[in-house]
């Protein structure tokens, strides 16, 4: 398997039965005599009968994320060498990983999802074997090697015969397949989730080369294309509808979620990577980081939260600067006002003195400068802007984001107080956390969003929408949900910029 595992291949259901039933006929054996083992499949390797077989020195405890996926939960939990019971779910996630080419766990698929020439028998024996509460698990692995070897009897060797009926139910319990990890049967009308990473079933005929080549380039593709990752990965989480997930943040529990509403949580900025995320079914439990399947959404989310940061911290240097520039400006206009000043009065002072006591009332070129007028600045007019930049997007119902940002000259008071403080970023961002009406507008899950809101008086009185690839639909009905929004109420204007 550790060869397969290297080039990316998954067996025929004939190959994995004549590799898994000699090994499930050893581990009875085995556990009869009263051994414990850490069943994986970097612990299967070929007896001298060319035959596979648990390697007491490679059963130890693995480190590999694909072997510890193949452990029961109570080994995971206990960390000790599981029974019979234990083996029972370890040969299970092997026999899905061969046939499917991934390990079991969160985003596992049904089998006939993956291949639909898989028999729906080998359905109902993982999902037999792949439940999570050992209470209600089977531990008869010489019924279970006589079940597998049924599905390809001319390819296994025949295991001594057993009762096949007591994977169902024996005097101490009875199977419940509701708690098995395989998720479960679609309804009536439900599509399957898209299929991972193709990976080519060997072994391949030649015949079969002009598939494999066509699998090996949609491979490359998408391994090239983490938002289609993403989305793949995103699709296969959300087949289990189960709520099965519980959050622990600040040392409270939320919960239990589907993986559709710990998703939406994520992305929302509710739940982050280091909060620890527990799984009711199989009592896994780590920090969402440390979740393969669910790590690349926290690191996605993580990325939108820096990358809106930064553009906020932007914003508050070029306001400073802008500050400071207008400050500066008034400062050298008071000076050169003033030297201005100096020099006239200067001018009239020689020119009255060459009068000889002449009245200087009586010159029409004087200056008065005996009043009390003062010198007073205004606002420059600003100039209409908005639209959308590359990628389309724009404005419809008001003033752009842009507009609003060329109009907002703030009137600045020499020595006087700083006025209403700027709305903290969670007062900004609270009112937009809600994504759903990105989908409502018809944006597809590949489709990036980002709104630019300009915020005074607790309404949005600049908007622009962009969208990459463009869609003016899209963009016009995010622009209308968001000037409904409500913030805040602050005299002064705030900024900011949210992607989706």
């Amino acid at each position: 398997m550790d060869s397969r595992r290297a080039e990316g291949r998954r067996l025929t259901l004939d190959d994995a039965i004549a590799v898994i039933v000699p090994v499930c006929t050893d581990l009875k054996e085995r556990h009869a005599r009263g051994e414990a083992h850490y069943v994986h499949p970097s612990a299967i390797a070929s007896g001298p009968d060319g035959l596979m077989r648990v390697e007491p020195q490679l059963a130890v405890n693995p480190k590999d994320p694909r072997d510890r996926a193949a452990l029961a939960p109570e080994v995971l939990r206990t960390n000790s060498p599981g029974d019979a019971r234990a083996s029972v779910f370890a040969v299970g996630a092997m026999l899905y990983e061969a046939v499917c080419g991934t390990p079991v766990g969160p985003g596992m698929r049904r089998p006939r999802d993956v291949n639909p020439d898989l028999p729906e028998a080998l359905e109902h024996l993982l999902a037999k074997a792949l439940v999570a509460d050992p209470s209600h698990r089977p531990d008869d692995l010489g019924a279970l090697a006589s079940a597998m070897h049924h599905l390809a009897p001319m390819k296994s060797i025949p295991p001594p015969d057993a009762d096949v009926s007591k994977l169902d139910r024996s005097e101490n319990f009875e199977v419940d397949i509701r708690l098995s990890i395989m998720p479960p049967e679609r309804g009536p009308g439900v599509e399957p989730p898209p299929p991972s990473i193709p990976q080519p079933i060997a072994p391949m005929s030649s015949a079969m080369s002009v598939q494999a080549q066509a699998q090996a380039q949609a491979q490359a593709q998408l391994a090239r294309d983490p938002t289609r990752q993403l989305a793949v990965l995103k699709a296969r989480l959300e087949s289990d509808p189960r709520p099965r997930y519980v959050v622990n943040k600040e040392r409270m529990d939320h919960g239990p979620f589907s993986a559709v509403e710990l998703l939406q949580q994520i992305a929302s900025h509710k739940f982050v990577g280091k909060d620890i995320l527990r799984d009711e079914l199989t009592g896994g439990s780590k920090e969402i980081d440390e979740w393969e399947e669910f790590a690349p959404f926290a690191q996605h989310a993580r990325m939108h939260r820096d990358i809106a940061h930064e553009k906020k911290e932007v914003a508050k240097v070029e306001k400073a600067e802008k500050k400071a520039g207008a400050a500066k400006f008034i400062i050298g206009g008071v000076m050169a006002v003033a030297l201005l000043g100096v020099g006239i009065f200067f001018v009239i002072q020689q020119v009255g003195s060459r009068k000889d006591g002449g009245d200087l009332s009586d010159d029409p070129s004087a200056v008065d400068l005996s009043g009390g007028g003062s010198l007073k600045g205004g606002k420059k007019a600003a100039t209409g802007g908005g639209g959308g930049g590359k990628g389309g997007g724009g404005f419809v119902g008001g003033m752009s984001y842009e507009a609003a940002l060329n109009s907002n000259n703030q009137e600045i008071s020499m020595g006087g107080g700083k006025g209403a403080p700027d709305l903290t970023d969670a007062q900004l961002s609270a009112p937009m956390r809600n994504a759903a009406f990105i989908s409502s507008c018809g944006a597809p899950d590949s489709m990036k969003v980002t709104v630019k809101v300009a915020v005074k008086n607790g309404r949005a009185v600049g908007v622009s929408v962009y969208t990459n690839p463009s869609n003016q639909g899209v963009a016009a009905c995010v622009d209308r949900h968001v000037r409904g929004l409500g913030w805040h109420p602050n005299s002064k204007m705030d900024f900011f910029t949210t992607t989706y």
